[in-house]
Parts: structure tokens; C-alpha cells; sequence
């Protein structure tokens, strides 16, 4: 007697292992939440996916930059407008000294306020980051990378900030400049209080200028740092469409997967039972 097994119509049977292998993954992708796990099931998928994560890892460095420059941007923005205020509190200084009325005793008393102005900015401009590095540092400007091509430098030297002040024609350092308003004040002439005005207009535009500067700086640091966000934000959703599951397709898909597999064990059920009644026959 022939076999039954022999004629079973074997497209069924791969047919069914088919649509059964495709029921089984869906299950699979819609109880994980992941519409692949190997890179094979999506080869294009995975590699889009990992050109993402390079970028975001890219990003996420540049960000770290970005938060570290901001910190040191937004501490030397305070400083520099700190050392501003004082300086135009030093011009008030010397306009108020140069009064014939005031007698030595008061305009000592103003060399003293003009002192502690000197030893502030001082302190200024010696101050250390929140890192523990100097915030105006000598020598290059720290320069940090905030994108491919984007350099950003946090803070001002200390040469920029203290040590070459344009006044009179010529560049001099801050505390020279502070000394002289504070010997012309305490001991000098009318003419020698009034040549420190102009002195003092050269310090209030040379911090005012660094100010505004340092003011692009932190706006360029936050515009940046939105720029980013976005874009990773962007990667985030494109990462979510290629590698979650959408659910409602997904079980849209495995409901009509089971109308098949169903369909065809019908047609095999039938079929095999044609081939049983023909072998008796």
C-alpha cells in the first residue's frame, strides 16, 4: 500500500510553517514593543538606527560642552558686569572728588571707597571657574567645540579683560589704572582728578564692550544647545518609528495572518483527505 504521507501536497505544509513562523514573530514584536530583534529582520532599519546613535552620541558630547561653557559664560558675564558697575561707581568717585568744597579728609574717604573698587575687580578678575580652573585665564582663549565646525570660546582672557585697556592712546593694565584715580583723588590736583574722567570713560567702554560680547556668547551657547535638542528630539521620534512596534498595524497584520494559516489548513485538511479517499479507492 502507497503512504498517505507520501502525497501530502508539501506547498501546504511549508505554506502553514510560513504563516505560523510570521504569527509567531508578530507576537513576539507586539509583546516586546520592538518590530525587529536581529539586525537581518530590518538590515536597512539597524543601520539608520545605529547611524543615529552615533549621532546622538556625537550630540550628547557637544551638549555636555555646551552645559560646561554655559556655566563658565554666565559666571564671567556676572564678573564683567560687576567690574562695569563699579567702573562707572569710580567715574561718580572722581567727578565727586574734584568738588573744591570737599576738604582732604573727604576726599580720602573717597580714595578708600576707590580702594576697595580696585581690590574687587582684583578679586574679579582672579576668580576661579565653577571647575577650578581660572575663569580669565592667561595665555589663548579656552576654545570648546560646540558643533561639527562651531568653536566657542566661554569666557575672555585675562589679558583681553585686565591687562591691555586702551586709555589715552596707549594699553595699560586695570590696577595701574585704578591707582592712578586713587593718587590723583587723595593727593593730586583739580587738572589731575579732572584728566582721570576720561581714564574712567576708557575703563566703563572697555568692560561695557567685553559685557555685550559676553553676551553674544551666552545667547549663542543657548541657541546652540536648542538646536540640539531639537535635533535629538528629532532622532528620538525617526529612532521610535523604525525600531517600536506600531501595534494597531501589527495586530491588524496578525489577525489577517490567522484568517490564512486558517484558510490554509482548510485547503490541506481537504486536500489530504481527497488524497486518503483516492489511496482506498
Amino acid at each position: 500500500m502507497e503512504s498517505i504521507n507520501r502525497n501530502r501536497p508539501n506547498d501546504g505544509i511549508q505554506q502553514q510553517s510560513q504563516l505560523s513562523t510570521l504569527i509567531g514573530k508578530l507576537q513576539e514584536s507586539i509583546a516586546s514593543g520592538k518590530s525587529f530583534t536581529r539586525p537581518s529582520e530590518a538590515p536597512s532599519s539597524w543601520l539608520e538606527i545605529s547611524s543615529l546613535g552615533r549621532k546622538t552620541a556625537i550630540e550628547d558630547s557637544w551638549l555636555t560642552n555646551i552645559g560646561r561653557a554655559g556655566i563658565m559664560a554666565q559666571q564671567a558675564e556676572s564678573s564683567l558686569d560687576t567690574i562695569a558697575s563699579g567702573a562707572i561707581r569710580a567715574k561718580e568717585l572722581v567727578i565727586l572728588a574734584n568738588n573744591d568744597t570737599l576738604s582732604p579728609a573727604d576726599r580720602d574717604v573717597i580714595a578708600l571707597e576707590l580702594e576697595s573698587l580696585r581690590d574687587q575687580f582684583k578679586q574679579m578678575v582672579q576668580a576661579k571657574d565653577s571647575y577650578g580652573g581660572d575663569l580669565f585665564h592667561s595665555g589663548d582663549p579656552i576654545k570648546m567645540r560646540i558643533d561639527t565646525n562651531v568653536l566657542v570660546t566661554p569666557s575672555p582672557n585675562l589679558q583681553s579683560v585686565a591687562l591691555s585697556i586702551e586709555v589715552d592712546g596707549s594699553t595699560n593694565d586695570l590696577d595701574t589704572i585704578m591707582d592712578d584715580m586713587i593718587n590723583a583723588v587723595r593727593s593730586g590736583t583739580s587738572v589731575d582728578r579732572a584728566a582721570q574722567l576720561d581714564r574712567a570713560d576708557s575703563v566703563i567702554k572697555h568692560f561695557s564692550d567685553l559685557l555685550a560680547n559676553q553676551g553674544l556668547v551666552v545667547n549663542r551657547l543657548d541657541q546652540q544647545e536648542d538646536q540640539l535638542q531639537k535635533s535629538q528630539l528629532t532622532s528620538t521620534e525617526r529612532r521610535s518609528v523604525l525600531e517600536n512596534t506600531d501595534v494597531t498595524e501589527a495586530i491588524s497584520r496578525f489577525q489577517s495572518l490567522l484568517i490564512n494559516l486558517e484558510a490554509a489548513q482548510r485547503l490541506y485538511a481537504q486536500s489530504n483527505s481527497t488524497s486518503l479517499i483516492r489511496l482506498i479507492g
